[in-house]
């Protein structure tokens, strides 16, 4: 019979959560797809030239509201900075 004493069994219970949790934690990470989203949304991506503040606006006019320092940012210094 295998005796362990409970300093041997609360090690082994800590080291089983602990590797349970890093488990989960690096299939959490790699099935993670927030890079796919800001590939397909590269259009609606916006940088304020002013705060530098990036941030994603979906509609489609020719002015944009940066919501941190609330300036507006005309379509021109948008299409200045992508190139």
């Amino acid at each position: 019979m295998i005796l362990i004493d409970f300093s041997l069994a609360v090690t082994i219970f800590i080291c089983v959560v602990l590797a349970l949790v890093f488990g989960r934690w690096i299939i959490y990470t790699y099935n993670n797809s927030d890079q796919m989203v800001l590939l397909e949304q590269k259009e609606e991506l916006v940088i304020c030239p002013y705060c530098t503040h990036i941030f994603f606006d979906y509609h489609k006019g020719k002015v944009k509201i940066c919501p941190r320092c609330e300036s507006y940012i005309a379509l021109e210094e948008i299409k200045k900075e992508v190139k």
